[in-house]
Formats: structure tokens, sequence, C-alpha cells
């Protein structure tokens, strides 16, 4: 017997809410949904995608499909930063290289030891003599010199300085798995995260002379943009960066043909989680059978990658 071959069987906005009325009885078969009450049923899925996003549905499995690897870069004038698609310094493409000449102040362009990866447009972050960070635009780039779009850099840069460049900024993280601090030359150090309580407690931590290297953060989700605290008032070397392993908000569904940012094991949940809740709206009975197989979609669904976790026994002393 012949297979398909294929592994690609999608769905999109408009498939899950034509399914869901016919769940619900609302639809015949041989019709299609007024506009109105597709748009109204497209209002309550986007509502059904951002609950279920990240780990506020309870599920074993984290969310790995909207996991991302972020990098922010650190300030010498604060310890606290906004993370989100209009924060500066914080992206998930970062190329780093280092300058091979000094640059004095008011220089325009910086010369590099790889140009690999860099193009007009992009962002670009110096570091500077005077342990701070200039932030810019890449103008052009002629053979491995690097000229900015406007100003001017505010003070001298060293040979061997970093250079950052980066497209976009990051969307805003919902849930961080794992931080640390990484290095010019990519060594890695755990960072712990910690309470409201425990940054709370902390005697120094908005006091911009008390600078070191990160070991804790604390991060908090804001309505568009969250915002990460360290547990130092400012950052001692900013050629090193922190590294944020974390979860993504879910993508919108927009138009007809937009195909859910959920796996295909997540369609059928998705379905008749949908049916739920419109069945009010639209007068329809929810019965037995039907909360059976949305509760069965959804155990199935919830248990997509479930999180593999490191478990460690110590002997200490009993009671």
């Amino acid at each position: 017997m012949a297979t398909s071959g294929t592994y690609s069987f999608a769905v999109t906005r408009d498939d899950i809410i034509r399914q869901a009325l016919l769940n619900i009885r609302r639809l015949d078969p041989d019709d299609s949904p007024p506009a109105v009450e597709t748009n109204d049923c497209a209002r309550v899925l986007n509502m059904l995608c951002k609950q279920w996003m990240g780990t506020s549905d309870f599920a074993p499995g984290l969310k790995v499909w909207t996991r991302k690897r972020g990098h922010l870069l650190l300030s010498n004038s604060t310890g606290t930063y906004t993370l989100g698609p209009s924060a500066s310094g914080w992206t998930n493409d970062l190329t780093q290289t280092v300058t091979t000449a000094a640059a004095s102040a008011a220089a325009t362009s910086i010369v590099v030891s790889s140009v690999t990866g860099l193009t007009s447009g992009m962002s670009l972050v110096i570091q500077l003599s005077s342990g701070a960070l200039y932030h810019t635009t890449i103008s052009s780039i002629a053979g491995s010199t690097v000229n900015f779009v406007t100003g001017s850099l505010p003070s001298a840069s060293a040979s061997g300085s970093m250079v950052y460049a980066y497209s976009a900024a990051a969307q805003m993280p919902i849930h961080i798995e794992t931080a640390i601090l990484r290095d010019d030359v990519n060594d890695d150090t755990p960072l712990r995260i910690m309470t409201v309580q425990d940054y709370d407690y902390l005697p120094s931590k908005a006091d911009v002379t008390y600078t070191g290297d990160p070991t804790a953060i604390l991060y908090e989700t804001g309505l568009s943009s969250g915002t990460l605290r360290t547990d130092v008032g400012s950052a001692q070397d900013v050629s090193k960066h922190i590294v944020l392993t974390y979860l993504e908000p879910v993508q919108d569904l927009t138009n007809p043909t937009d195909a859910p940012y959920y796996p295909q094991e997540w369609y059928l949940a998705l379905c008749w989680g949908l049916s739920e809740q419109i069945c009010p709206m639209f007068g329809a009975n929810w019965t037995q059978k039907m909360e059976g197989l949305k509760n069965t979609a959804l155990a199935i669904a919830r248990n997509k990658d479930p999180e593999i976790s490191s478990l460690f026994f110590q002997p200490g002393a009993s009671d």
C-alpha cells in the first residue's frame, strides 16, 4: 500500500473556525459562514491562542516551538533593561566582531576584523574606552571599514574593542527558562533567576556606582515589553552580554489563510477549544460527548514535547 510521502498537513485560521462551527452544528456542511461570524470567531480564537501560549495552560510540555535565544547587551549606567520589539540592544540575531584599529572621538567609522554578517541598515553597537556602549546604525561597508548612518563616537574606542550588530529587536519573553553571562570568547557563566523578594532585598541594586558582572536577574513581563533587572547597579564589563533562553508569544491569526503558531498535535485541541468558547455565542448546546472530545484532544496536545528535567540526589541529615 502506497503512502503519501508528505508530512506537511496544516490548517488555517478559517479552517479552524469552520470546523468549530461544524462541531456545534451552527454551520451546514454545504454552507460557508457569514463574514461577521468568521470575524467573531477569529477574535475568540486569537484570545484562546494567547491564553494557551507559554506555560499558562499548565501543560507539562513547554512550548518549545516558541523557544528562542535572545542576546541582551549590557550598560555601564544602569542595571535595568527593556526587552521587547522596540528595545535597544535586545535581539535574536547578534553578530559580533572586534575593532582592529583605534577610533578617536568624533569618528564616523570603525575598522573591524570581519564584516561577515554585517549589512547596511543593521543596528551597530561599539564598545568605547569609557566603558560604555555606543548605539548607531550601519550606513555602508567598504572593505573592513564600517561607516555610521548619523552621529559620531562620543569618545574614543580602542583597538580590540567589541562590536555588535543585529537586524531587529526580539519579541518580549513571556517565560525565561535559563540565563547566562557570555564573555568575548563565548565562555558562559550561569545566572540565577531571582524572585521579586530576592531582588527587592538587595541593598545596592539602584546604585549605578555599584558595578560588577551580574550574577542574578529578575524578569517581569509587561503589556508590550518586559523588564529585566540585574543584581548590580551597572555592568563593569560591557564586552560581556546576557543570553536568555525564553518562550516568545504566539503570533496573531490575522488573515484567513494564516496558520496557527502551534504544531500539528494542537490543531484538534484548538478546534474543540474554539467550539466550546463559541457555544454560548450561538446558543448551541455543549454536550458531555463534546466535553470528552475536547478534553481528549487537549490532554494529547498538552503532552507534546514534555519537559525533561535533571534530577539530583544528595545525602542529608535525617530528622
